[in-house]
C-alpha cells in the first residue's frame, strides 16, 4: 500500500462513527472483555454499555449463541473467514404477546488502540424474519383457501405451471389434481388437444388478439376485477349430456403489484342454459299466439267500434234518466233528513221515559227513606243526650263510666255525632239533584206531549237542554244566561229544545281549549221572540256559512259528524213559521240567531197537529 492510499483510508475512529450513523450496534474485544459497546447495541440489548466493558460479551443472548459469537471473534483475530451469525434475544410486547428478537451478527478484524482487535456489527432483522413466516403463511393459507372452496377453482404461477387443482375443479372436469399440478397442461381438464386456457391468457399479459381466436365472441373483460376476463363454452365431453361452463380468470399480484400467477374459477351453467332455451322455446310459441290473439282483436275492435256507437245513445239516455235521479234524490235527501228528526226524537223521548221510570220511583223512596232516617238519627241522638246525663252523674272512680268513656274514645263518637248529620244532608242532596236531572229530561223531551202544539216557556225549554248537554259544555265552556222577558210562545217544545241542543252542542265543539259561550233572549217586538247563541270559537269561514243548512254537509272529521245538525235545526225552525241566521268571524267566534213568531198564523198550528 503506498503512503498516498494509506491517507485515504478511513481511521478507526471514522470507521466506528460512521457505522453507528448506519444504526448498527457495534462491540469491540480482543477475545476477552469487550472494550467498546457503542449506544445502538446497548440499546439493543437493554443494558449499560458502561457498566458492561468488564464483563464476559458472552452475556449477550443465549449460552449457544455467546459460544458462536465468541468462535467468530476468534476467527477473524486469527485471520480466518467468520460466517454471519443469527442471535435471538430478549423479545418486545407485539400484537400477539411477546415477539422474539434476531440480530444478524458480522465480524471483521480492526486496529484499535494500535493492537488488533475483533469488530462485531449486529443489525436488528425480526422485521424481515416475521415477514418472511407471514409470506409462508399467506402462501399455506391461500392454499387451504383454493382447496375448500365450493366453486372449481385452479392455479398457475408465471411459467404456466397448475400450483392448484382443487376438489370441486376434479368433479366438474373428472381430471385429479395428481395428474395436472406441476404440468402447464391446464387445457386436459377441458379440450382433446392443448390450447391455452383463460388463466394462460392472463397470465400472458391479457391478449386481446389470443382470446378472440381461442374464443371467439364469447369472451369479454370484467367489468368488477381489473385485468380479469369472462368467457362461456359448451364442452360435451364433461358429463353424460356435457356441460355449460362459465370461466373467470383474474391475475395474482405480489406485494409489489407484480403478476406472479393467475387464478380461473369455474361455474356449471348447464341448468341455466337449458332454461334459456326453454325460454326462447316459450317466447316463439308467445309470438305466434300473440299474432294469432292480434288478428282476433282486431275483429273484436270492429264490434266494439259498433258497440260504442250504440252505447252513445244509450248515454244519452242515461244523462236525462240521471237529471231526473239527481231532482228526485234531492227531495229524498229531504224527506230523510224529517225522518232522522223524528227518528231522534222518537229515541230522546224513549229514552227520557225510560230514565223517568227506572229512576223516579227509588228516588222516591230513597228520599224518603233519607227524611225519616232524619227523623230516627234525631230520637238517636236524643237518646245518646240522656245517656250523657246519666253518664255525667256517674263517679268519675267508677268502672262503668270508664268503661263508656273507652267505648266512646274507640268510636270516636263525637266525629261521628257531627259528621252523621252532614252525611245526610249530602246524601239527600243528592238524591234532589237526581230527581231534578230526571225532571229536566222530562222536560227536554216533552215525552207526553212530543208532537202536540202548546204554549211553553222558551227558558225553562232552554235551561232543561243546558242540563241535559251539561257534560259537553261543561269541560269547554262557561255559559252566561242573558235572559229577557218572554211571553210563552206557541210551540212544539220537544222540537225547539232539539234545535237549541243542536246549537249549543255546535258551540262547544267550536271552542278549542277553554271558552264562553252566551245565550241571549229578547222580544224584538210583540209578535215575536228571539233566542241567540254566541261562541268565542274559531268561526267560519265566509265560503262554509253558504252551505251550513245544506243535508249532510259539515266540516267535521269523518266519524265525527253526520251534517244534519243544522239541516234538522233550520227545517224545525222553518216548521214553526221562524227564521235562522248565523254571523260569523273567522278566529273571534259565531253567533247563530233563532227568531220564532209568539203565535203560528192562524188555524196553522191546528192543521199541523192533525197532520204529525
Amino acid at each position: 500500500m503506498t503512503p498516498s492510499t494509506a491517507a485515504m483510508l478511513p481511521s478507526a475512529e471514522q470507521l466506528l462513527s460512521a457505522l453507528a450513523l448506519s444504526g448498527c450496534g457495534l462491540m469491540i474485544h480482543r477475545g476477552a472483555a469487550p472494550l467498546y459497546i457503542n449506544p445502538t447495541l446497548a440499546g439493543l440489548l437493554a443494558i449499560d454499555g458502561a457498566s458492561r466493558v468488564a464483563d464476559d460479551f458472552s452475556a449477550i443472548g443465549d449460552k449457544d449463541s455467546a459460544a458462536r459469537l465468541r468462535a467468530q471473534g476468534a476467527a477473524v483475530l486469527e485471520g480466518r473467514a467468520a460466517a454471519i451469525e443469527l442471535v435471538r434475544i430478549d423479545g418486545v410486547e407485539g400484537p400477539d404477546g411477546m415477539m422474539p428478537r434476531w440480530l444478524e451478527v458480522r465480524a471483521t478484524a480492526i486496529d484499535h488502540d494500535g493492537a488488533p482487535a475483533a469488530l462485531h456489527t449486529f443489525m436488528d432483522v425480526s422485521e424481515q424474519r416475521r415477514h418472511m413466516g407471514d409470506a409462508s403463511h399467506m402462501r399455506e393459507l391461500f392454499g387451504e383457501i383454493v382447496s375448500g372452496l365450493p366453486v372449481a377453482t385452479f392455479v398457475v404461477d408465471a411459467e404456466h405451471r397448475v400450483t392448484h387443482w382443487n376438489r370441486a375443479a376434479e368433479r366438474v372436469t373428472g381430471v385429479s389434481a395428481e395428474t395436472l399440478l406441476g404440468t402447464a397442461d391446464a387445457w386436459r381438464g377441458f379440450y382433446p388437444a392443448p390450447r391455452p386456457t383463460l388463466a394462460d391468457i392472463v397470465m400472458s399479459g391479457g391478449d386481446a388478439n389470443a382470446a378472440t381466436a381461442y374464443y371467439g365472441e364469447h369472451w369479454r373483460r370484467s367489468v368488477l376485477i381489473p385485468d380479469a376476463y369472462e368467457s362461456e363454452g359448451f364442452f360435451p365431453a364433461l358429463g353424460p349430456e356435457g356441460r355449460w361452463l362459465y370461466f373467470l380468470a383474474a391475475p395474482l399480484r405480489d406485494a409489489h403489484g407484480c403478476m406472479v400467477g393467475a387464478v380461473e374459477t369455474l361455474q356449471d351453467i348447464s341448468e341455466r342454459k337449458r332454461a334459456e332455451a326453454a325460454l326462447a322455446c316459450a317466447n316463439e310459441r308467445l309470438e305466434t299466439e300473440v299474432e294469432a290473439r292480434t288478428r282476433e282483436l282486431a275483429v273484436t275492435n270492429q264490434q266494439l267500434a259498433s258497440d260504442i256507437a250504440k252505447r252513445e245513445v244509450a248515454e244519452t239516455e242515461l244523462l236525462k234518466r240521471y237529471a231526473e235521479l239527481t231532482e228526485l234524490n234531492c227531495r229524498l235527501h229531504d224527506a230523510q233528513a224529517q225522518l232522522v228528526q223524528s227518528e231522534k226524537l222518537a229515541s230522546i223521548g224513549q229514552l227520557a221515559a225510560g230514565v223517568a221510570h227506572e229512576i223516579n220511583n227509588p228516588i222516591g223512596y230513597v228520599l224518603s227513606n233519607i227524611t225519616t232516617l232524619g227523623r230516627y238519627l234525631t230520637d238517636i241522638f236524643g237518646l245518646f243526650d240522656a245517656f250523657e246525663a246519666v253518664e255525667r252523674t256517674l263517679p268519675e272512680a267508677d268502672p262503668q263510666r270508664a268503661a263508656i268513656v273507652a267505648l266512646k274514645q274507640s268510636l270516636d263518637f263525637d266525629f261521628l255525632k257531627e259528621d252523621l248529620p252532614a252525611l245526610l244532608r249530602e246524601s239527600q242532596e243528592g238524591a234532589t239533584r237526581v230527581r231534578q236531572i230526571v225532571q229536566d229530561l222530562k222536560d227536554f223531551s216533552r215525552v207526553d206531549h212530543s208532537k202536540e202544539w202548546m204554549l211553553a216557556d222558551i227558558h225553562a225549554g232552554l235551561d232543561s237542554t243546558l242540563n241535559v248537554v251539561n257534560n259537553e259544555l261543561k269541560y269547554k265552556a262557561e255559559v252566561v244566561r242573558d235572559y229577557g222577558q218572554l211571553p210563552s210562545i206557541h210551540c212544539i217544545p220537544s222540537q225547539l229544545n232539539q234545535v237549541f241542543m243542536n246549537l249549543l252542542v255546535n258551540a262547544a265543539h267550536a271552542i278549542e281549549t277553554r271558552g264562553t259561550i252566551t245565550i241571549r233572549t229578547e222580544a224584538p217586538d210583540a209578535d215575536h221572540i228571539s233566542v241567540s247563541v254566541s261562541d268565542t270559537g274559531s268561526g267560519i269561514p265566509a265560503d262554509t256559512c253558504k252551505r251550513i243548512f245544506e243535508p249532510f254537509f259539515t266540516t267535521k272529521p269523518v266519524g265525527k259528524g253526520t251534517g244534519l245538525g243544522l239541516s234538522l235545526s233550520y227545517g224545525i225552525v222553518q216548521k214553526h213559521h221562524g227564521e235562522i241566521t248565523v254571523d260569523s268571524t273567522v278566529g273571534a267566534g259565531t253567533t247563530f240567531r233563532v227568531v220564532l213568531p209568539v203565535n203560528p198564523p192562524e188555524g196553522e198550528a191546528v192543521v199541523e197537529a192533525a197532520e204529525t
